[in-house]
């Protein structure tokens, strides 16, 4: 078993089930051995939400994770990390993307207190990419409802010096994000998937200094080596976190590992791979480097 240099992985979904304890205890090991420093993990509160609701919000590759029942993710989690003694290995992220009511209570419930940072999504109507339903839609909130929840989740963010994960697609929103960025400049965030938008991504980086991104979900088009997404990376090294987009349920070992291997191979100073195999995240998690 070929062991790794450190990393960080900046974006792991939970999706959790109460049947799941151990072998999320096996995959989290499994990584460790590999190499694994932390591990960003989003839990979602309790949603009073029908299957057929849960499955309109899901992407197709998250779909058969999604259980008939209504799970407080974020007590489970608590409870395997306390279990497994996985505090200093997990960074949990409270994901309020379906939160409709008092944002700023559900980040502040004792069960979610003292957690790493906030995952959030802009998707205001129906996304095609992803073949989903949109949130005000889908949880039958006006879309001013829906922007003002926005709002307040990059105000809480802010004032509490979260980080905060945050998907967007910029080659659809971008104007909106940038007015965002303007609005909260000490707003920690990290936009993944490259914003779907190379140029676009490019610009945000370039604007704010408290911006990142992640190539979660494009290994495929990483290993192509296409020397545009190469430039990039090169030139936006300090900017990038390694993040897979994995769902930790799923036996994920493989896919996560594969991003750990591509920038350990990438032809590039070793100190600015340094910073997206683990450096920029701990940064992003306001960890001692």
């Amino acid at each position: 078993m070929t062991r790794l240099g450190p990393f960080i992985d900046a974006h792991v979904h939970g999706f959790l089930q109460p049947s799941g304890g151990r072998q999320f205890r096996d995959t989290i090991a499994a990584l460790t051995a590999r190499g694994l420093e932390r591990i960003v993990i989003t839990a979602m509160p309790l949603h009073d939400f029908s299957y057929e609701r849960k499955l309109s919000l899901a992407p197709a590759h998250i779909r058969p994770v999604i259980g008939p029942d209504n799970i407080d993710e974020t007590a489970l989690l608590n409870a395997w990390m306390r279990e497994y003694r996985l505090e200093d290995i997990i960074a949990p992220f409270l994901d309020v993307r379906f939160v409709a009511e008092d944002l700023t209570a559900a980040a502040s419930a004792p069960a979610v207190s003292g957690w790493a940072g906030i995952k959030g999504a802009f998707i205001p109507e129906d996304d095609r990419v992803l073949s989903i339903r949109g949130i005000p839609a889908a949880l039958d909130i006006s879309r001013g409802r829906y922007l003002a929840i926005q709002q307040e989740l990059f105000s809480c963010a802010q004032e509490r010096n979260l980080p905060l994960l945050y998907h967007v697609n910029l080659s659809e929103h971008y104007d909106w994000m940038r007015e965002v960025l303007v609005a909260y400049p000490r707003l920690r965030i990290c936009i993944p998937h490259l914003g779907y938008s190379l140029r676009r991504i490019t610009d945000l980086l370039e604007r704010f200094e408290h911006t990142r991104t992640d190539p979660s979900y494009l290994i495929a088009v990483l290993e192509k080596n296409n020397p545009r997404y190469c430039a990039f990376i090169r030139s936006h090294a300090d900017r990038i976190l390694l993040g897979s987009d994995s769902l930790i349920v799923s036996n994920p070992i493989e896919e996560i590992l594969s991003y750990a291997r591509y920038f350990s191979r990438l032809a590039m100073e070793d100190g600015l791979r340094q910073r997206i195999l683990r450096l920029n995240a701990r940064a992003f998690l306001s960890l001692p480097a």
